[in-house]
């Protein structure tokens, strides 16, 4: 539907493009064309040293994406907009879209790339004015690369708008999905695994040693909260109260209190920590009862996280990683030979399997991690708060689940199933696309030399 709908936009657009050329002299076109040749380099580097001045540019951009793939980027695109003879301009308006959609998913303030696009053309002006000593052949040249800069940057505009109306969207309906879970059986499983981080911490006072006490933030209830509660509960005013005890107990409580200090206070700081804890749980059941219980958004068979919400959940945790400078890592997970167990067993018995994978990845990973029917036999896991290690260490433990656990069939049947796994970590690439598309060809490598794998992403 949205590919119909932007047809006239995009023709309207591509004889816009075509006017702007055809009313430019030739030998302005080929002066552009020249320069971008000679120094579209250049003017790249002008482009991003700029852009990266600015303080808002480090969340988006680093100095290492630019130097491994933007700087590229940007000089092909200023060659192929001057291009001259300009052959493909439908081609050249259909990339514009595309850029506008990356730069929608990575969400790069539009004011940034306007201020590159203002800066760029002012660069322009004071090369243009060497290239040519008549006067009215450099002012009809300026007013083309003008025309076709703003032209590309309205093209990116409109589809830089139209996907994040589409994220937006996704996003809304990825929290009230989220809102709409269990409710009560989330509140007792975060009320026990609360539990257990303070018996945890109990245990450690009255253990010897200097080990440094469990951390509230680092904990499964910690991970829980700030990696899916914060999207649950978002805009609700306990959130911030129950982030800033949870910094308080991680930064004030806990670092005074240490196994066998002896000190006088110990006692008083046990308490004070107890009645944290008293008005966390207190905040946490008053977010749980204010939401109702509506299950929707899973898919119907494994009861996993629908696909759908894959970019807003991806999308969060980038923005959580970038600001806590953690890592997060994506397994994307394939049931190997899975058509021959549906050839031989039936649909159903494939049903069967898919939900005991599903069951399996489930109780492989933590509660702060999220799990997705992808597609298919396709399973995808997103790990949070993970090293390289540790990632690879889980990926290892589930391939090694895949392929020593049968899987139970109807009338006292079983199979086995094996998984060929792609992984791939975050490196600070803020498409989230890019990021499965990572561990998608991860996967297909597992796959292709021998299958019952695990393949990091380069």
């Amino acid at each position: 539907m949205q590919r119909q709908n932007s047809l006239p936009y995009d023709q309207s657009a591509a004889a816009e493009w075509s006017a702007i050329v055809l009313a430019t002299p030739e030998p302005c076109r080929a002066a552009l064309d020249r320069l971008m040749t000679r120094d579209g380099e250049k003017l790249a580097h002008y482009f991003y040293e700029h852009m990266l001045s600015h303080p808002q540019a480090s969340v988006f951009l680093s100095a290492e994406a630019v130097h491994q793939r933007l700087h590229q980027s940007m000089t092909r695109w200023l060659r192929e907009i001057f291009r001259h003879p300009m052959d493909d301009t439908a081609g050249i308006v259909a990339h514009q879209r595309l850029v506008g959609e990356v730069h929608a998913r990575i969400q790069l303030p539009v004011h940034l790339v306007s201020r590159g696009a203002r800066l760029l053309k002012h660069h322009l002006h004071l090369s243009l004015a060497g290239e040519f000593s008549d006067a009215q052949l450099c002012a009809q040249a300026s007013t083309y690369a003008n025309g076709l800069i703003d032209l590309a940057l309205e093209l990116m505009s409109v589809s830089y708008e139209r996907n994040s109306q589409r994220e937006a969207r996704t996003d809304e309906a990825y929290r009230l999905f989220a809102i709409g879970q269990n409710v009560g059986v989330e509140r007792e499983r975060q009320r026990a695994v609360l539990m257990e981080w303070t018996n945890e911490v109990m245990l450690a006072l009255h253990r010897a040693g200097p080990a440094p006490l469990p951390a509230l933030r680092k904990s499964e209830f910690g991970m829980w909260f700030h990696h899916k509660a914060i999207a649950m509960f978002e805009g609700d005013s306990e959130v911030e109260h129950i982030v800033d005890i949870i910094e308080r107990i991680d930064n004030v409580i806990l670092p005074l209190l240490r196994p066998r200090d002896g000190a006088a206070g110990e006692i008083d700081r046990v308490g004070d920590l107890q009645d944290e804890v008293d008005n966390l749980k207190f905040l946490l059941a008053t977010l749980f009862e204010r939401n109702q219980e509506a299950e929707n958004g899973r898919d119907a068979l494994t009861r996993l996280f629908s696909r759908r919400f894959l970019p807003a959940v991806i999308s969060r945790e980038i923005n959580v990683s970038q600001k806590r400078k953690s890592s997060f890592a994506l397994m994307l997970i394939d049931l190997d030979h899975f058509k021959r167990v549906n050839d031989t067993h039936g649909h159903d018995a494939g049903d069967l399997v898919l939900q005991q994978a599903s069951s399996l990845l489930l109780s492989s990973v933590r509660n702060g991690d999220f799990v997705f029917r992808y597609g298919g036999e396709e399973l995808l896991v997103m790990l949070v708060e993970v090293t390289q290690e540790s990632a690879l260490r889980i990926a290892e433990l589930i391939r090694s689940k895949f392929e020593t656990s049968p899987f139970s069939l109807s009338q006292g049947r079983s199979v086995s199933v094996t998984a060929s796994i792609g992984l791939a970590l975050f490196d600070g690439h803020p498409d989230h696309q890019y990021l499965v598309k990572r561990a998608d060809a991860a996967m297909y490598e597992a796959k292709q030399s021998g299958r019952n794998r695990v393949v990091l992403a380069p």
